[in-house]
């Protein structure tokens, strides 16, 4: 029976929420231009702004590009760009590797880089890999380093570079994606080609109705995006486009808020650095939800003008227009003024460049940590900036000037959880001090394998965290736990106030094939519709058919599973979490040559990873093929992520084969990992006992009684080596 401790910052999950509920239902978008009678100041602000420019039809005022017969020499393929009857055409390689003309459709952006678009069959849209460099006026490839094949998911001409699904949901006005999962073609709509006035304010006919009444009677209606809100709601309603998320709905309505829509990115790898810090492109959001900033009431609007996007100060004068003004001085940062490490987001906002030219910074805004570099790894930019010296002496340097304390920082128990100790990231979680899409980041981690029951009853407490996204990694760790118990805590979760719980909540239930009490079939009705439309909207992707697969395996639709990891392989033969996964039920279904030839694939692609290695092991013994087990099995014990099952696996097998030295080696390299486990205790015993090591059998068998003191077993095996030791 478990026992339920709520979270430090439980509260009921039919809470209310500060972002606008407005009904938009009975508004129609009008136009930017409209917006211009009334609002002109504000308009002209926005015209030629990145929002404005965001997306235009290609012609000689907007393509910035050079089209005059110019060769652009890529990794696999060149890019012949050159103009015909007045229209801008690319000769480049096709999905098949062979020379086709394309015409260019529209342009993507205009600073640092301008994209082009191209037109393919069945409504797709496809964004070049080649983009111009507008600052540098040159041709340049947006993945230099990648060797990237004609049939990859990464090329051009395939789902990474589709306007429908990766870019046109931030670039255009009330976009619609249309995509039809049955035909796979698309009928993408959209009010205004650009990021116009209603694609931050919502449709505005009713807004326009009431201005141009005589009389203006009551109160006027609200737009989606207006003065006086809160600061976590203009985050809350900026991270629609500015965030790592994915989508749960066919279209955004301009209703409630972001978690009824998107799925966010939590800060795990490999997006993000173990401690949080920017890796691959977050776009922002999921990095300032971590900084003080957020916390303290920080949004978007006071340090970027909401119209022209620019910044409203230059340099450090920016920073202390709210910071004291001492930070701007040398007696803080110790460089020069005028040099680059006197700035303020030189230390704090740490950048990194995405798609070959795009310099974007860090929004944690955190304090520079080479102590921790010292000890992980993890970048810092005190190294980033003084590259020729080591993080060591970077520490001391922060030392030396700040004394050897450090302010308390989520990330120093992170990174603890990662690479010392799990309970760290239980700290984590139940620290709610910490930000939210940390704490949310730190369940994952502990979701990521088995939990006890008493971890798992403390998980039950937070069902009802403040946080939509604590709430909805608690429902994803519980669906590990075998308790059937657990599922009246999760029910009420049907009615949550967010979308992505709700569809969470749905899919515990799919997954444990369990189905919840009566007085909640409407709930789960509702809530189901909510999934099966979430899993249509993502269909186009290699993950969205894993997880149709997934739910075709949860209601036992095998035949339907296997299709469905077929496609998302088809979509993207690199996506190996499918393959995995498919191995798996071509060895139920007894196509043991497929399976191996699926694992076989994921050890070609991703030599490093483990569990590819750990899987073909166990299929091996299975199959009888003992050199190969042990091979494979050796293999995984050396990759990452740890496998803890596989040092088990490996040293039983080399028990069965008589290499009991080995085992021991293995078995003791296994608790280094896992200290005290009963299991690896016990086969270590069996060795001992095999190789006659008494003495060290006896530390064994006392330790696993200590576990176990009621264990008839070990107590028997004691009694026996202590006749031997005494030579009875």
């Amino acid at each position: 029976m478990f026992l339920i401790a709520w979270s430090c910052n439980r509260t009921t999950t039919n809470q209310t929420s500060n972002i606008n509920k407005n009904d938009f239902s009975n508004s129609e978008f009008v136009g930017s231009k409209t917006c211009k009678s009334c609002h002109t100041d504000q308009f002209k602000d926005w015209e030629g702004s990145h929002h404005d420019l965001a997306m235009q039809e290609a012609n000689s005022s907007t393509i910035l590009g050079d089209f005059n017969q110019v060769v652009f020499n890529g990794k696999n393929a060149k890019s012949t760009f050159f103009k015909k009857d007045g229209n801008y055409y690319v000769n480049t390689t096709n999905s098949e590797g062979e020379y086709q003309d394309f015409k260019i459709e529209y342009t993507f952006g205009v600073d640092p880089l301008q994209q082009y678009i191209v037109k393919f069959p069945d409504g797709a849209y496809q964004c070049l890999l080649t983009a111009w460099d507008s600052r540098e006026n040159k041709w340049f490839h947006l993945q230099p380093d990648l060797e990237i094949r004609h049939a990859e998911w990464l090329n051009w001409s395939k789902g990474s570079m589709r306007w429908n699904t990766m870019c046109a949901d931030c670039h255009s006005t009330n976009l619609k994606k249309n995509f039809d999962p049955d035909t796979e073609t698309y009928n993408t709509t959209y009010n205004e080609i650009d990021v116009g006035c209603e694609s931050c304010h919502g449709p505005a006919s009713e807004h326009v109705s009431f201005y141009n009444s005589e009389e203006q009677n009551g109160v006027p209606p609200a737009m989606y995006m207006h003065k006086g809100m809160r600061p976590k709601e203009v985050v809350d309603k900026c991270a629609r486009c500015h965030s790592r998320r994915s989508p749960l709905t066919e279209y955004f309505d301009y209703t409630s808020s972001y978690s009824d829509h998107y799925n966010i990115g939590l800060p795990v790898e490999p997006e993000y650095e173990l401690d949080g810090q920017i890796k691959g492109e977050d776009y922002v959001v999921g990095s300032f939800l971590q900084s003080k900033m957020y916390h303290n009431d920080v949004s978007c609007i006071d340090c970027h003008d909401v119209h022209t996007l620019k910044l409203k100060k230059q340099g450090n004068a920016l920073c202390v227009s709210c910071h004291e003004t001492g930070y701007d001085d040398a007696s803080h940062h110790f460089h020069a003024i005028g040099y680059e490490g006197a700035e303020c987001i030189n230390c704090h906002m740490p950048g990194k460049t995405y798609m070959g030219n795009d310099y974007r910074r860090d929004h944690s805004f955190r304090v520079p940590r080479p102590d921790q570099s010292e000890v992980y790894g993890t970048p810092n930019t005190c190294n980033g900036c003084h590259a020729d010296k080591s993080a060591q002496w970077a520490s001391k340097a922060i030392v030396d000037h700040f004394g050897p304390n450090r302010a308390d920082h989520f990330s120093d128990s992170l990174l603890a959880g990662y690479y010392s100790s799990p309970t760290a990231f239980q700290y984590v979680l139940r620290n709610g001090e910490y930000p939210d899409i940390i704490r949310a980041s730190a369940l994952r981690q502990l979701s990521n394998r088995i939990l006890s029951k008493e971890e798992a009853n403390e998980l039950i407490g937070f069902l009802g965290d403040s946080s939509v996204w604590v709430r909805n990694e608690a429902i994803v760790a519980l669906s590990n736990v075998e308790n059937p118990s657990v599922s009246k805590w999760i029910e009420p979760l049907l009615e949550d106030t967010s979308r992505r719980v709700r569809i969470s909540a749905v899919d515990y239930f799919v997954a444990r094939r369990l189905t919840p009490q009566s007085k909640y079939d409407t709930a789960y009705a509702n809530a189901k519709k909510e999934q099966q439309t979430q899993l249509d909207v993502v269909a186009d992707f290699a993950a969205g058919q894993h997880q149709r697969a997934l739910d075709y395996q949860n209601n036992g639709k095998i035949d339907l599973a296997i299709g469905a990891y077929r496609k998302a392989i088809e979509i993207d033969d690199l996506y190996n979490t499918s393959r995995m996964n498919l191995a798996l039920l071509l060895v139920e279904r007894g196509d043991v040559k497929g399976a191996e030839k699926a694992y076989l694939k994921v050890i070609e692609t991703e030599p490093a990873y483990s569990y590819s290695y750990y899987m073909l092991g166990l299929l091996y013994n299975e199959q009888g093929d003992t050199e190969k087990s042990l091979k494979y099995l050796a293999e995984a014990c050396g990759k990452r992520p740890v496998v803890i099952r596989a040092y088990y696996n490996y040293s039983l097998k080399l028990q069965e084969v008589g290499r009991d030295r080995e085992a021991l080696k293995m078995i003791d390299d296994g608790l280094k990992i896992l200290p005290n486990n009963e299991e690896f205790l016990y086969i270590r015993l069996l060795s001992q006992l095999k190789l006659k090591q008494t003495k060290n059998a006896l530390e064994t068998c006392s330790t696993l009684l200590q576990i176990a003191p009621q264990n008839g077993d070990y107590r028997r095996i004691m009694n026996e080596l202590r006749k031997r030791s005494n030579g009875i």
